[in-house]
């Protein structure tokens, strides 16, 4: 019986480090799918993403264990600010989003996998883009549209239901 691994297991089965080239390949890649999006590099391993509206970044990363986003606010402020800044709307936030206001990363959503095994940059770069639009559909201040129908007035195509 073949046993599956886990996120628990990396370093057992031989986790070596992200390399500054391999995190710049992993952020060519992804930023190329995603054409036009206005990033901000964050340091080697994330990117930043301005929530159109808002004093708020969404802030996209990359290690050896996972890929992940969450919210800070701007260049400088601590993430504990960003925390304060987001309570009002705290509870409508962690149920829509499924992830806790805290100090330390507000709103973390993350992705347990192997980011050293380039086999698993396209499913990281789908998850990621997925949840990136979950994010600014939630955080980006005025009416809320659904996806498909910012899609649709955009004329892209639908991305399947799931």
């Amino acid at each position: 019986m073949k046993r599956v691994a886990h996120e628990w297991d990396l370093p057992r089965i031989g986790l070596r480090g992200l390399s500054a080239g391999d995190r710049q390949r992993f952020w060519r890649g992804f930023e190329a799918g995603r054409r036009g999006a206005p990033y901000v590099k964050g340091n080697g391993f994330s990117r930043w993403r301005p929530v159109p509206g808002a004093e708020l970044n969404i802030a996209l990363y990359i290690t050896n264990r996972s890929v992940g986003l969450f919210v800070r606010g701007e260049r400088g402020i601590p993430l504990s600010a960003t925390r304060v800044l987001l309570g009002p709307r705290r509870v409508e936030l962690e149920t829509t989003l499924r992830a806790q206001l805290d100090d330390e990363v507000p709103l973390l959503r993350r992705l347990p996998l192997a980011t050293t095994d380039v086999s698993t940059w396209p499913g990281a770069y789908e998850w990621l883009r997925d949840n990136e639009e979950d994010f600014l559909r939630v955080l980006t201040p005025g009416p809320r549209t659904s996806a498909s129908a910012r899609k649709k007035r955009a004329g892209a195509p639908l991305r399947p239901s799931k």
